[in-house]
């Protein structure tokens, strides 16, 4: 019999520490500090206009965000130009409500201009997830709804055709502020850096940023907290490098992209999509898509309404090191239709935690890529989750073939189930299809990997190919020879 009898917990820790030993990841840190602006710089006091400061300066200009809240500000940076606050110096893109009339049982503001553009994909409990605006009251964001008729306190209505905000909530005594702004850093320049500010409530669309960084090339964000917009927290581009921010509470997700040599580090990503967008589309802590030689480093991702890292459509060359991904709604780490990555170090537990059926939601997700190395990680999984899947679809690479499952390498992990043990790979493509027998006969292979399971814990689900196996079964398809199950 395969199985490692039960020993005690002393047994089980010399068998750990004999085989694999993960480097843990440590939880990030990030967000503003206290420090002076670099001497030199151009000061900027809350009020003034960064736009005039911008034009007036030139490229490569260095300024200071003085302390206090910059509101309703956009600024299109020049060339090297660098902007840095003092710590608490506030971009906010909304402005505040004063004037409110009573109508039966609403409050009312008028002139809100709102936006006639929809964002996307709502799931079906937050319908009016694609209202641009967003509305706070002393710093609460309220919920959209569709209707004045679905009015309740702590949600709000936005009349596109007359312009009116509707509240169920008594504003007065209360500070409220409405969205107006889509961004606060946007433009094409490169080598802009972005140090030391909070930037929050921005009407931003989804797969956008409110610091958007999409469309230059090598912008660093860095020490920002970056909360409370309505899309996209930041937007990344060619060579952008998010490090050390708090990027939390955005409505759609915390970071989006599309580029070459993008880096992520040393951030803590956290309670994003609180909108209610569809995570299968895109929502969560982090989405890139079409990125090269992208890097997820140190960085602490949780409870995020979707997946916590994920890269997708063609990403190649990835890098996920020493991460803390814990309690998101779905996939913890995420490799979907892409080439080449490594995901390594990393402490990842109880995510998945939206249970979706199927093998969908595991720690560690691989779906249709190819040539990826999942190694010394460390994985706690809640009961019916399940740890590190690799799936095949058979989809379709635009332009032509198929993107397949294959030459993936899954070893030297430690797995604690709190369960049931679930992990391997399956597939759903159908009889005749090219793509059919790729878990199999692809050169995928799961070896040296530790699973510590609860005696009493129901049967294990090891999917290899079409079918779902028990421990032993699963080695018989040459899976784990080397590996090792442990109860507790």
């Amino acid at each position: 019999m395969s199985w490692t009898a039960l020993a005690p917990t002393g047994v089980i820790g010399l068998c750990l520490m004999a085989g694999v030993a993960p480097m843990h990841a440590e939880p990030a840190v990030g967000g503003v500090v206290s420090v002076r602006c670099p001497a030199g710089a151009i000061d900027v006091a809350a009020g003034a206009s960064i736009a005039d400061a911008v034009e007036r300066a030139g490229e490569g200009a260095v300024f200071c965000l003085k302390n206090g809240v910059h509101r309703l500000q956009i600024v299109r940076p020049k060339r090297n130009q660098h902007f840095y606050g003092e710590g608490n110096s506030v971009l906010n893109g909304s402005r505040v409500l004063t004037s409110f009339t009573q109508e039966d049982r609403y409050w009312v503001a008028s002139g809100m201009r709102p936006s006639r553009e929809k964002d996307r994909d709502c799931v079906s409990t937050s319908p009016a997830c694609n209202v641009r605006e967003s509305v706070f009251i002393d710093d609460r964001a309220l919920a959209p709804v569709q209707s004045k008729a679905e009015l309740e306190p702590g949600r709000f209505y936005v009349d596109d055709l007359n312009d009116r905000l509707y509240l169920a909530d008594d504003p007065a005594g209360h500070v409220v502020e409405a969205t107006v702004v889509a961004a606060a850093f946007d433009s094409f320049a490169s080598g802009v850096s972005i140090s030391n500010l909070i930037i929050e409530k921005y009407a931003s669309m989804s797969q956008r940023g409110a610091v958007q960084a999409r469309y230059g090339v090598g912008w660093t964000i860095e020490n920002c907290e970056i909360r409370w917009n309505s899309g996209g927290g930041i937007g990344a581009g060619d060579g952008t490098q998010i490090r050390f921010n708090n990027i939390h509470h955005n409505g759609q997700i915390g970071v989006t992209g599309v580029g070459k040599d993008v880096v992520i580090e040393n951030n803590r990503i956290w309670a994003n999509n609180t909108r209610g967008f569809d995570f299968t589309w895109e929502a969560g802590g982090v989405k890139l898509a079409v990125s090269e030689n992208p890097v997820f480093r140190a960085n602490s991702v949780y409870d995020n309404v979707g997946p916590g890292l994920w890269c997708d459509i063609s990403c190649r060359n990835a890098l996920y090191e020493g991460n803390r991904v814990e309690g998101n709604h779905d996939a913890g780490i995420f490799f979907e239709i892409s080439f080449g990555a490594i995901i390594r170090n990393n402490i990842v537990r109880h995510n998945g935690i939206s249970s979706r059926k199927w093998f969908w939601g595991a720690e560690v997700l691989v779906a249709g890529s190819q040539t990826v190395t999942v190694e010394n990680n460390d994985l706690t999984v809640s009961p019916g989750g399940c740890a590190i899947v690799l799936v095949d679809q058979s989809r379709r690479i635009r332009g032509g073939g198929k993107y397949k499952t294959r030459d993936d390498i899954v070893r030297d992990n430690v797995i604690t189930f709190e369960g049931a043990a679930c992990a391997g790979g399956v597939s759903d493509a159908p009889p005749g299809d090219e793509n059919f027998d790729i878990i199999a006969s692809g050169g995928n292979h799961f070896d040296h990997n530790t699973y510590i399971i609860p005696q009493q814990s129901g049967p294990a689900r090891f999917g290899w190919d079409h079918s779902v196996f028990g421990w032993d079964e699963f080695r018989g398809q040459g899976q784990e020879p080397n590996g090792t199950l442990l109860w507790r």
